[in-house]
């Protein structure tokens, strides 16, 4: 494995449909925190860097105060592809691994596991299908990153980083492995993008409180117990008489 295998992280405090949701707290410690955490479980990478902007750096580094190993880089607000690739280039990264803030049951196993397959396959870009959304990253290799960078010109590719890559396949070697058995449930989400989001994710974390760390099979679990227990109560009312 290559040591050169860094976690970029974009986040940033302005978005639009829950603000400073990065800074955020869940349990006792802000939603960036908990993503900061379960990706530094992974057996492989080298750097965890923020990638952020002018108008949110001060806030974020703030809220991670505790975590001395962390790095940051101040990019592009618009083009978070210019972003990922400036950041990449400052930090010498070889393989770019694409973590985003909304994230914060992010998962460090199906990581390590993409992070092997992209290697082995020499793949352009890789990700998990199937598993809950909000669990899985990105792999993107240097000359992929650089590729993109130079070509990509749209502002909604630009936006999205890796939207060039899947719009050329022809061009780049992307895999997808496809989650199965219990890790196979694309009906989940724990991804953070509303307050409905974020009381879901919340809901979570204080359910498992106890634990120090959350995993996918909790996270499967957990849903699985609300769906039994919505079935049992649907049950349970359209079994009470109506009253005359």
């Amino acid at each position: 494995m290559t040591k050169e295998v860094d976690v970029i992280v974009q986040a940033r405090l302005d978005s639009e449909r829950l603000p400073q949701k990065v800074v955020l707290s869940i349990g006792n410690k802000p939603l960036l925190a908990h993503i900061v955490e379960r990706l530094a479980l992974s057996k492989y990478i080298r750097n965890i860097i923020i990638a952020t902007t002018e108008d949110s750096i001060e806030a974020i580094k703030n809220s991670l105060s505790r975590y001395d190993f962390l790095h940051y880089f101040v990019g592009n607000k618009k083009n978070v592809l210019e972003r990922y690739f400036m950041a990449a280039k400052n930090f010498g990264s070889k393989i770019v691994i694409r973590a985003t803030g909304d994230n914060p049951l992010v998962c460090p196993k199906f990581l390590d596991k993409a992070l092997e397959l992209h290697v082995e396959e020499q793949a352009d870009l890789t990700h998990f299908l199937g598993i809950p959304l909000g669990t899985g990253v990105e792999i993107i290799g240097k000359e992929a990153l650089s590729l993109c960078y130079k070509y990509a010109k749209s502002p909604y590719d630009q936006e999205h980083v890796t939207q060039f890559i899947y719009k050329n396949r022809d061009s780049f070697k992307v895999l997808e492995p496809l989650s199965s058995g219990l890790f196979y449930a694309p009906e989940i989400r724990v991804t953070v993008d509303t307050p409905d989001d974020m009381a879901r994710v919340r809901g979570i974390f204080a359910h498992y409180h106890k634990k120090s760390f959350i995993s996918m099979e909790d996270i499967v679990r957990f849903y699985q117990c609300e769906e039994e227990e919505e079935i049992i109560t649907s049950y349970h009312c359209s079994a009470v008489p109506a009253l005359a």
